[in-house]
């Protein structure tokens, strides 16, 4: 078992070091927001495939480990730079401190409300789906998309 973790843990390692650098040389070509927009989708598409399709086969717990280290490591190189275009350098530590914090809620609060969903959907055998989920959080990745496409650059940064 101690293997498996470790195993685990070393590809969503190179999951977050691929992501990093996928992240940003995907966003000098095509912008940090299309580049969000792009892998959050992607990543949202195949999270929904592999959790439908699939009964938890080792091969695809491993991919599902590696796209979200590539995922978590895409976020980390986008943020800091999306920060600075966005409100530039003056304020540069709040305003990435603000963003980081919404992200570290995200994770505290959202998984909470997976499970609330995810135990609601039940079914008489006692066997639940993740739908109600999956909507949920594309719900949230379409109204965070349209705000990081609204919000312009503050004069000064821009």
């Amino acid at each position: 078992m101690k293997e498996s973790a470790f195993f685990a843990v070393a590809v969503m390692a190179i999951g977050n070091d691929d992501g990093r650098i996928a992240a940003g040389l995907l966003s000098d070509k095509i912008g940090r927001r299309w580049t969000f927009m792009l892998i959050q989708t992607a990543l949202m598409s195949v999270a929904i495939l592999i959790t439908k399709f699939t009964d938890g086969a080792k091969y695809v717990i491993v991919l599902v480990a590696t796209l979200i280290g590539f995922n978590y490591g895409a976020n980390l190189s986008l943020f800091p730079s999306l920060t600075k275009e966005l409100w530039g350098l003056k304020s540069f530590g709040m305003n990435y401190g603000m963003l980081f914090t919404a992200w570290g809620v995200g994770g505290l609060v959202l998984p909470k409300v997976q499970q609330i969903l995810f135990n609601a959907s039940k079914d008489a055998a006692g066997k639940g789906n993740y739908a109600s989920s999956f909507m949920l959080a594309g719900g949230l990745l379409i109204a965070g998309t349209a705000l990081t496409f609204l919000i312009k650059p503050s004069q000064k940064a821009a």
